[in-house]
């Protein structure tokens, strides 16, 4: 062979040598980079789990949400099976009193009948000819106190026991208003009870008789508050509309109306005049008006919202209670007084706009700070004294849940009338809630009530040593109630007077269902009369009929 051909050959061979080590690399690359990539997961495996991560978690929100909405439903469905074994006891229990009480089987309660809308009492399914010697309460009553009751019931029958005989019952509704019911007023005649409303309107009620006499709607915004005159012929309104409007209740007339710089919170008329009616307003102003003297007003000027305003028997000094949680009394014969133009209180020419602090130092007479932390008062309300003195209790409502009771006693009511300082604070009452809500009280009187074994030099309490409480006859003629009205729906009943019971609360009164904005005793009769934002006005005794 040439060397040529071996060349060649060896060429062929180195090169066929060269592409088998070749192929053979690239067959080894192959099998690592395979082997490799099966102990990786596919590329898309990792957004795999984590999709089925996401779904998962998702269902486990939903499925915890769906189980607390069921335990909410449950406890919901619990507290009402509670409630309605609660209200089969309470009247399996006041059956078993009738039946006790009248020795004979009764009929069964006409269930579709209280359930109506009229919501009558329980005596309207009851034979007629049955006496019921004590009131039974409706379904939308104190259900406590229907427990309370049986068990004091029992009481008396096994051991002679008397009952407290304060309890208030629920008697009717009064329905006509179309919005909030934000004050109530019973004439001093007894015999009317007058309220206004978010409507706009004041509406007169024959209270016994259950119906509307009359309704005045001239103001054009709610109506805040309402007084009467001195003997029931005619009532001021006031409004945020900032007006003053004086009404008279044979006519059923608008006899002249007033504008003033702010919205109107309180108004009343003077004991002594019924010429003559006070307001206090948003713009720290109180207002005296004479309608017999149209175009004058005399007016004080405070440092803060005139909230309340009561007028003492004498008509010339007026104890306010103000945003700054301050207790103020003044001398309104020093006010300041404005000569408005003529037509003012038919144009709605604003009179009381402008300065007046250069002559307040003057009217003020005393104050005393009653909610702390300048916490605001939203009321004020003081008991009638003998022969229409002012009264020795004052109950301050203030924006902090508390209601205060102060004692004026004897000894400073007759030497320093309208000096604040000698008050003692007798209670401070909690329990209902007014917390920024201008929640309004009343106090009741007993027409036998008499304090006199009770005090000492200087107002001192010395509680006279009666028997137990479970052995004394709480007789409501001699006792002194304060009631509220209450954010929570509710009406409270307290007793404030000097018996061993005094600072405690006496009844939780249930039925409306929305905010009870104010409460008002009958002038004479233990008679209560309730309004809420629920639209409407229920009327409450202890008696069994009005």
């Amino acid at each position: 062979m040439d060397k040529t051909s071996s060349s060649a050959s060896s060429s062929s061979s180195s090169s066929t040598t060269t592409s088998t080590t070749t192929t053979s690399n690239n067959n080894n690359n192959n099998q690592t980079s395979s082997s490799t990539s099966n102990l990786l997961p596919p590329p898309h495996h990792s957004n795999q789990q984590q999709t089925s991560d996401a779904y998962y978690k998702n269902h486990l929100d939903t499925l915890t949400k769906e189980i607390k909405l069921l335990k909410t439903k449950l406890d919901t469905f619990e507290r009402e099976n509670k409630d309605l074994k609660k209200s089969i006891y309470d009247l399996t229990g006041r059956y078993d009193q009738l039946v006790y009480q009248t020795g004979k089987t009764q009929k069964p309660f006409n269930i579709d009948a209280i359930l109506s809308s009229q919501t009558p009492e329980v005596t309207s399914s009851i034979d007629a000819s049955t006496t019921i010697p004590s009131p039974p309460p409706s379904l939308v009553s104190d259900g406590s106190s229907l427990t309370e009751e049986r068990l004091l019931s029992q009481t008396q029958r096994s051991t002679n026991k008397k009952m407290d005989e304060r309890h208030f019952f629920y008697k009717f509704t009064l329905k006509g208003h179309s919005a909030s019911v934000y004050t109530v007023k019973f004439s001093p005649c007894g015999k009317m009870l007058a309220s206004g409303s978010f409507d706009k309107s004041v509406k007169i009620w024959d209270v016994f008789n259950q119906r509307e006499i009359t309704t005045f709607s001239d103001h054009s915004v709610n109506v805040s508050e309402l007084a009467w005159n001195n003997d029931s012929t005619e009532i001021i309104s006031g409004s945020y509309d900032k007006s003053v409007k004086l009404w008279d209740l044979q006519t059923s007339k608008n006899l002249v109306s007033y504008s003033t710089s702010g919205f109107i919170l309180d108004v009343m008329y003077s004991p002594i005049d019924n010429n003559i009616f006070f307001a206090g307003n948003t713009q720290n102003h109180i207002i005296g008006f004479d309608k017999r003297t149209p175009n004058s007003i005399f007016v004080i000027e405070n440092d803060s919202l005139v909230n309340a305003l009561h007028v003492f028997k004498d008509g010339q000094h007026i104890l306010t209670g103000d945003s700054n949680g301050k207790l103020k009394t003044w001398d309104i014969r020093k006010a300041t007084k404005v000569s408005l133009p003529e037509g003012f209180h038919n144009d709605n020419v604003d009179g009381t706009i402008g300065s007046y602090s250069s002559n307040s130092n003057n009217c003020l007479i005393d104050t005393y700070e009653s909610a702390p932390e300048n916490r605001p008062i939203s009321s004020i309300c003081m008991n009638l004294g003998s022969e229409g003195d002012d009264g020795r209790f004052l109950a301050v409502n203030s924006y902090d849940n508390v209601l205060r009771v102060y004692d004026r006693s004897k000894v400073s009511i007759v030497s320093h009338p309208y000096s604040l300082a000698p008050m003692k604070l007798l209670h401070s009452l909690t329990g209902h809630k007014n917390k920024n809500w201008p929640i309004k009280s009343s106090i009741f009187v007993g027409k036998d009530y008499s304090d006199g074994p009770n005090i000492k030099q200087g107002g001192e309490v010395k509680l006279e040593d009666d028997d137990d409480d479970e052995n004394r006859n709480e007789d409501i003629n001699q006792s002194v109630l304060l009631a509220t009205g209450s954010a929570d729906y509710n009406a409270y009943l307290f007793d404030i007077g000097f018996s061993k019971q005094s600072g405690r609360l006496l009844q939780k009164l249930e039925g409306h269902t929305d905010r009870v904005y104010s409460v008002k005793f009958h002038p004479s009769e233990p008679i209560l009369a309730s309004c809420s934002a629920d639209s409407t006005i229920r009327l409450w005794s202890p008696k069994k009929k009005l």
